[in-house]
């Protein structure tokens, strides 16, 4: 549901009221969709946040509660509130393979993306198959925005010989290449984003479609 909830809202509004400048208040919602918290995820997390935030104050040494309150930001893309708490974290246990991860992300979501590379790498080293190589495709983007296209080029091609069924690694694959001047390699990780779309189980699809769309474009030299 997510934003949704605010478009439905003012849009429902503007018809039943016959209220026309309500659909400036979605365009607002639009603009300012970055800044706002997702509804949907605010009641979701509400009760999960107050309990992990308990157990902290009752625990200080609980990593666990720590890095499911982290994952919580994140998914609600707050990862500036994440990073204290996985610093925490990794100062109780040296060992996790998913605590640099999950700090990685998080630095590379909240615009750190130089300091996200050396945590992503050590998390891919502990375990590169975590989360279906997660870690591959999160490094791939911050090389990317970095403009490092040939390291960029590397980890995606790491991240989809691991996840094959990932549209979305695979056009990223696509726009590094093209980057390189690899047009033969970009229209091939293209067709083979078109490819894995059409194999991908449907309740993925959703999930996947931007992507798909965005091969589509690609093809046609409209992206």
């Amino acid at each position: 549901m997510g934003y949704l909830a605010y478009y439905l809202f003012f849009f429902a509004a503007s018809w039943a009221l016959r209220y026309p400048y309500l659909l400036l208040a979605a365009v607002g919602v639009w603009l300012f969709r970055r800044w706002l918290p997702d509804p949907y995820l605010f009641f979701k997390h509400a009760g999960h946040v107050r309990r992990l935030r308990a157990e902290i104050k009752q625990n200080a040494d609980n990593v666990t509660a720590r890095r499911d309150l982290a994952k919580v930001w994140i998914e609600k893309k707050r990862p500036r509130r994440a990073i204290p708490l996985l610093e925490q974290a990794r100062q109780r246990d040296h060992e996790s393979a998913e605590l640099p991860f999950l700090l990685g992300k998080a630095l590379f979501m909240a615009g750190r993306g130089e300091e996200s590379l050396p945590l992503l790498v050590e998390a891919a080293g502990r375990n590169e198959k975590q989360r279906y190589g997660e870690a591959y495709l999160v490094a791939g983007k911050a090389l990317a925005k970095l403009g490092r296209w040939a390291e960029a080029e590397d980890a995606f091609t790491r991240y989809v010989t691991i996840h094959s069924s990932s549209v979305e690694g695979q056009v990223l694959l696509a726009c590094v290449r093209r980057e390189l001047k690899d047009v033969a390699g970009a229209k091939q990780a293209m067709r083979e984003a078109l490819e894995t779309f059409a194999q991908v189980p449907r309740f993925r699809r959703r999930a996947e479609l931007k992507w798909y769309l965005r091969a589509r474009l690609m093809t046609l030299g409209l992206a």
